[in-house]
């Protein structure tokens, strides 16, 4: 999957979910929908201690927009293989009559919170930050972990 190094995509849905996922783990997890054969990716995230849990309450959520666009209109999709320029714009609201709920998933296990923590950096920059993600703010460390974004300020 090319930045993201995870495993995927696959149908957001909890059958899909308990079938593929197979053991209680910290990890990380990418959000969107097909357009194609391209996985076009809307939020990252992390679970500090279950990432199966995680996704099963990511179901049926609705985008933080009220339509997508197809993948050429996105900042960025999977098949890419490179980062945005700096100056791609979000996505915002594009696109008529096409469903606004996650569809597909991706994910990976990570050995700890931390390590899930440093990835969803990564991911979170590396696929244009808020102007480029749903994501509204920047990942914070699970409390009292001493984990920094190495990723902050590329």
């Amino acid at each position: 999957m090319g930045l993201l190094e995870m495993n995927g995509p696959y149908p957001l849905t909890d059958a899909a979910i308990d079938e593929t996922l197979i053991r209680t783990s910290p990890g990380n997890y990418a959000l969107g929908y097909m357009d194609g054969t391209a996985f076009v990716v809307f939020y990252v995230g992390r679970a500090d201690s279950d990432v199966k849990d995680r996704l099963h309450g990511w179901v049926g959520t609705p985008s933080r927009y009220e339509r997508y666009a197809p993948s050429t209109k996105a900042s960025w999709t999977s098949h890419l293989g490179r980062l945005p320029p700096l100056d791609t714009p979000s996505l915002g609201r594009v696109g008529m009559g096409v469903d606004s709920s996650y569809t597909r998933f991706a994910y990976s296990y990570t050995p700890s919170a931390d390590a899930a923590f440093e990835k969803e950096c990564r991911n979170y920059h590396d696929f244009g930050a808020s102007r480029g993600l749903d994501n509204e703010a920047h990942p914070v460390p699970m409390p009292g972990s001493s984990a920094e974004c190495l990723a902050h300020g590329r």
